[in-house]
């Protein structure tokens, strides 16, 4: 590189290019790490601020941003109009209880189950990405809501089959025992370091959290990733470029798919329980407003839109225990529903001045400060 302008080809298939991003990845990591061990600090913040309950928020959105930018991959980068994602949580799910160690499991550990469930995921999304190679638009959108349907309907013959009308419980998952030599390991009793508590589940969730977008940051920087784009623009004017239509919906079926697996496993073990009643249509609502809130067609977008979709809420439900606020009836009553009406604002908000979303706002900020002071 010489000054700001990139005169050599691998430089410009890095991820981290300049100085400065180099120096906000190292002040980022470090942050990461700081994270849970601030958030493990007993203390009661002023105001009653919900600090213990940032935790479990944390490890949610970490645990959903691999899927929402999954979805961003396949809607926001490819143009196909899928809502089959439920259906691929309820896959992970069920992969998780059958290999698992659970009461009905095979007894597999959590870490042979992560990366089955990942070709499990991929090659169920080519089968659902098949409608796509003859369909599209609203067509494909009834076609994916069909699988979401059938999705439901096994899942809820396993349960009834295993458990009968109880939940379907994953338990605790433990570290090897030839990793306990790590930092924080310290097994009980039994010989065991079992992953409890929102401290423990975060250095699961984070790492694996991170190796998902990084993979499918990198999908898009390949042949591949840039055809996904050039069939979502136009497929008949990708296919006069000699990209393989077919081929490129069914790899990002099958990419979305296993990242959503993966998302759908880790959820499973992190709540511990799942039952049929855990996967409504509202699921496909809530990565909606994930992938617009956060940013349209980026895989930073959908990573954003998750810890908007599980933070927002802490702050609103403090907000509404205010004295002033709290003593109107009428809010008291209607929490739940006054938190879905701002989200619905936001997503308004968001696609009237700001089509980019949270992703659009933070590369303003950045290209604020690259060209200060000269920004007027």
């Amino acid at each position: 590189m010489s000054g700001k302008y990139i005169t050599d080809y691998r430089e410009d298939l890095r991820l981290i290019k300049t100085t400065p991003q180099r120096i906000v990845l190292v002040v980022g990591v470090l942050a990461t790490i700081a994270i849970p061990f601030i958030l493990q600090i007993d203390w009661d913040p002023p105001f009653d601020y919900p600090w213990r309950a940032w935790g479990t928020a944390l490890n949610l959105a970490l645990a959903w941003a691999i899927g929402a930018a999954a979805f961003n991959l396949l809607l926001g980068y490819t143009g196909q109009i899928s809502i089959a994602h439920a259906a691929f949580l309820i896959v992970g799910s069920m992969t998780g209880a059958i290999l698992g160690q659970g009461a009905f499991g095979l007894g597999w550990s959590l870490w042979v189950i992560l990366p089955i469930a990942a070709v499990v995921g991929a090659v169920i999304g080519v089968l659902v990405g098949l409608p796509a190679l003859r369909v599209r638009g609203l067509y494909l959108f009834m076609a994916t809501l069909a699988v979401h349907f059938g999705a439901i309907l096994l899942f809820r013959k396993y349960q009834l089959a295993t458990t009968k009308f109880n939940a379907i419980t994953y338990p605790a998952p433990s570290i090897p025992s030839w990793l306990h030599w790590l930092p924080f390991i310290n097994p009980d009793e039994a010989g065991e370091f079992l992953i409890k508590g929102d401290f423990r589940w975060f250095w699961v969730i984070m790492p694996i959290t991170s190796l998902c977008i990084i993979y499918m940051v990198n999908v898009l920087r390949t042949r591949e990733g840039r055809a996904f784009v050039a069939v979502r623009d136009n497929d008949v004017a990708a296919a006069l470029l000699g990209i393989n239509v077919a081929r490129t919906k069914l790899r990002a079926f099958a990419a979305s798919s296993a990242m959503v697996t993966v998302s759908g496993v880790l959820l499973a073990y992190f709540i511990t329980a799942r039952s049929d009643e855990s996967w409504s249509i509202e699921i496909i609502l809530d990565v909606a407003i994930m992938t617009v809130v956060g940013g349209f067609s980026t895989i930073r977008g959908g990573v954003l839109g998750a810890f908007f979709f599980f933070m927002a809420p802490l702050w609103l439900e403090w907000i509404r225990g205010w004295g002033f606020i709290d003593s109107v009836d009428w809010i008291k009553k209607n929490g739940a529903n006054i938190d879905v009406m701002i989200f619905g604002l936001a997503i308004i908000v968001v696609l009237v001045f700001k089509p980019e979303g949270l992703a659009g706002l933070w590369a303003d900020i950045k290209r604020y400060f690259k060209q200060w002071p000269f920004k007027y």
